[in-house]
C-alpha cells in the first residue's frame, strides 16, 4: 500500500516541476530575454545547404531514422528527428527549397507527413506541400530502410541530407553512400553502435542529447527554445536529486 502512494507522490512532484519549469521559460521567452547556448558546429553543413539550395534548386533529404514510434527503445529519438525535420522543412519552404523525406516505419511515416504539412503551413505555403515527397522506404526493417536511402541518393542530386533520429549500425550503409556521392550529411543518434560510424562518414555528427536540442538550433520559434530550456532545467534537477539521494544513502549507511 505504501509503494503506490510513494509512486503517486513522486509522479505528482515531477509533474509540478515540469509545469512550473515550462511556465517559467514561457515567461522568460515572452520578455524576449537572450539566452546563451554553446555552439553546435555539426549543423553547419545543413545551414550551408539551406543557404545554397534556393540557388541550385536541389532538394534536401530529411529522415527521423528507421525507429518505431511506441517502442521504448526508439520513440524518443524518432520524435526528436521529427521535430528537427519540421524545423528544417519550415526554413526550406521559406527559401523555396524542395524537400524529400523518408522513414522506415508506417506510424513514423504518417507522423512525418503531418509534420511536413504543418511546416509548410507554418511558412504560409501549405499549397506547396506534396505528400508524394514523403516516402516510406521500409517497414520496421532498419537494413532495408538504409538500402532505400542509398537508392534515394542515387536517383537525384541532393543539396544536403539530415539523418537525425533512431539509427543503429545500418546507418553506415546510408552515410557511406552519401559520402561517396558527395552529399553533405548531418546525422545524429544516441546508440553506441551508430555514433562511431556516423562520425567517420558524415560531415556533422550530433552526439546523444544533442539530437534533442537540434530543433532549437534550427529555429528561433519560442516553443522550441522553451523545450530546450526545460530539458536543461530538468536535467539539472535530476542530477542534483541523484547526488542528494546518493549522499543521503551514504549517511544512512554510516
Amino acid at each position: 500500500m505504501d509503494l503506490p502512494l510513494q509512486t503517486l507522490a513522486l509522479l505528482l512532484i515531477v509533474f509540478i516541476v515540469i509545469i512550473l519549469t515550462l511556465l517559467y521559460h514561457a515567461r522568460a521567452l515572452d520578455r524576449r530575454r537572450t539566452f546563451s547556448r554553446r555552439p553546435l558546429p555539426a549543423l553547419e553543413a545543413l545551414r550551408r545547404g539551406l543557404g545554397s539550395g534556393a540557388e541550385t534548386g536541389r532538394a534536401l533529404h530529411l529522415s527521423p531514422g528507421s525507429g518505431v514510434i511506441g517502442a521504448r527503445a526508439t520513440t524518443a529519438e524518432t520524435i526528436a528527428g521529427l521535430l528537427a525535420a519540421e524545423r528544417t522543412a519550415t526554413e526550406a519552404a521559406l527559401s523555396g527549397i524542395p524537400v524529400i523525406a523518408s522513414s522506415g516505419d508506417a506510424v513514423a511515416h504518417l507522423a512525418l507527413r503531418g509534420t511536413l504539412r504543418q511546416a509548410y503551413q507554418r511558412a504560409g505555403l501549405g499549397q506547396d506541400y506534396d505528400a508524394g515527397n514523403v516516402q516510406l522506404l521500409a517497414q520496421q526493417d532498419p537494413m532495408a530502410y538504409a538500402s532505400g536511402v542509398v537508392t534515394l541518393y542515387g536517383r537525384q542530386r541532393l543539396e544536403a541530407s539530415q539523418l537525425i533520429g533512431s539509427f543503429g549500425y545500418e546507418v553506415l550503409l546510408a552515410t557511406e553512400a552519401g559520402a561517396q556521392s558527395g552529399i553533405p550529411q548531418v546525422a545524429g543518434a544516441t546508440t553506441s553502435t551508430a555514433l562511431p560510424l556516423i562520425y567517420l562518414t558524415a560531415d556533422g555528427t550530433l552526439i546523444g542529447e544533442e539530437i534533442y536540442a537540434a530543433e532549437a538550433y534550427l529555429s528561433r520559434a519560442p516553443e522550441a527554445q522553451g523545450r530546450l530550456l526545460t530539458h536543461d532545467a530538468l536535467r539539472t534537477v535530476t542530477i542534483v536529486a541523484i547526488v542528494v539521494l546518493a549522499l543521503w544513502q551514504s549517511l544512512i549507511g554510516l
